[in-house]
């Protein structure tokens, strides 16, 4: 299906401007150019939800990273040892919760 080919009355009053079916502005009709936007100013506003969601990216990212360096060299010895344990019931639990927090994205 050709697009300039539309049915009789769906043209919407479009002169062939160039070789263009495009409405032709009231500045090309009278050769003139036209005339440059003004400029305008963008404005955001922040909902207090994503406001306070900002304060606490900024506190989480201006903290200290834990120390946890002792715990992974425990756990580092433990698997390098052979001791380390996995607790089945407790993983699964963490299995399924993450699965259910994707299904809720």
């Amino acid at each position: 299906m050709a697009i300039d080919k539309l049915p009789p009355g769906l043209t919407g009053g479009a002169q062939t401007v160039g070789g263009n079916k495009y409405k032709a502005s009231p500045q090309a009709e009278n050769g003139q150019a036209p005339a440059s936007p003004q400029a305008k100013q963008d404005s955001v506003s922040l909902t207090p939800e994503a406001q306070r969601l900002t304060k606490m990216q900024q506190s989480l990212a201006s903290a200290p990273a834990p120390d946890n360096s002792a715990r992974l060299e425990a756990l580092k010895k433990a698997v390098n040892e052979g001791s380390y344990q996995v607790d089945s019931d407790r993983l699964a639990a963490n299995i399924a919760n993450l699965e259910q927090d994707i299904e809720t994205l």
